[in-house]
């Protein structure tokens, strides 16, 4: 029989030929996926993840401890002015993790009592933002930056440096109250612990972001390693005094308990703020309390003392520093 099938033509011929290349490269593409998914174990590659964990793990708990014992020893102590007080180490790390909250809680409220302080902040931090997205560091391999942009990163870098100085200027040249500038019955003092709680906050947010402004500009090695230098001291000194004026005012609101040695209503109470090095109770008293235990009102300034810890009390109420020392006994 004759072959009645028809030939190929050329244009079925070159749809065949593309399928066929299409087909390969489609093959190529899957084997290369498979193998970029599918790779043997790499003992060297999975020790260096190992270490990079350990590493950011160790980094971040002494960052906490070193937080926590800043925010205790120049925040906490300066303020009640007692001395040196007893605090384990896991006292300590527990008060640095509590400073990031404490500080944009400190931030928060000032911002929601005085709504232009929260609207300087964030003019003061929307500029170094801009500049971290805007600029392009100098990489190896590729087009040398222009010298507008090196230019322009020079004078940024200059004013970075003059910003730090003042931050730490007038971070140093602030004012800190202590116990001794407490007023009873005023709230005053407290507004002011919390606004300088919240300046430092802010201060230390706009120096950490200058940090990283300064590794993300075009500039030469020497200049980035001294400006560098100086901004990465002083987002580390300004962390250090927000931690201290956070961990004050978080102190201050903290409930604590008030303690008695007569649980049948003496009418002598006080309030138990920390331990001593030699075991002793500082303490904040006399508070006045009435037949029901319950804590009225402080009729004479609360004095500092400390009383032995083998003392026997009895825990009636909690109460805060801040409710202790702003409370108004005039009408009581």
């Amino acid at each position: 029989m004759p072959n009645i099938v028809p030939e190929p033509g050329p244009s079925t011929r070159r749809r065949s030929g593309s399928s066929a290349r299409r087909r390969a490269a489609a093959d190529i593409a899957s084997a290369t996926l498979t193998q970029g998914m599918i790779r043997p174990d790499d003992p060297a590659r999975d020790g260096v993840r190992l270490g990079m964990v350990a590493f950011v793990t160790m980094a971040s708990g002494i960052g906490i401890l070193a937080l926590g014992a800043v925010a205790e020893r120049a925040g906490i102590e300066r303020w009640l002015g007692m001395g040196e007080m007893f605090r384990p180490i896991g006292k300590t790390f527990v008060t640095g993790a509590r400073m990031p909250g404490a500080m944009l809680r400190a931030l928060y409220e000032a911002g929601v009592v005085e709504p232009l302080f929260f609207a300087a902040a964030m003019a003061l931090l929307i500029p170094p933002i801009a500049g971290i997205v805007a600029s392009r560091p100098a990489r190896p391999g590729l087009a040398p930056p222009k010298p507008a942009a090196r230019i322009a990163a020079g004078i940024a870098a200059t004013l970075v440096v003059a910003a730090d100085l003042g931050i730490v200027s007038v971070a140093t040249l602030t004012r800190r109250l202590t116990f001794d500038d407490v007023v009873l019955g005023d709230s005053a003092w407290v507004d002011a612990v919390r606004d300088v709680a919240a300046a430092d906050t802010v201060a230390a947010i706009l120096a950490i972001l200058l940090a990283i402004l300064i590794f993300r500009m075009p500039l030469d090695r020497w200049v980035r390693g001294l400006v560098g230098t100086i901004s990465i001291a002083t987002a580390v000194l300004l962390t250090g005094a927000a931690a201290a004026s956070a961990g004050t005012l978080d102190f201050l609101e903290s409930p604590r308990p008030v303690i008695t040695t007569d649980l049948a209503g003496a009418g002598i109470a006080k309030l138990d703020v920390a331990r001593t090095m030699d075991g002793g109770i500082a303490v904040l008293g006399p508070i006045d309390s009435d037949g029901s235990n319950q804590v009225r009102s402080s009729t004479v300034s609360p004095q500092r003392s400390v009383i032995p810890s083998d003392q026997g009390f009895f825990v009636i109420e909690s109460m805060t520093i801040t409710e202790l020392l702003t409370t108004d006994s005039s009408g009581l």
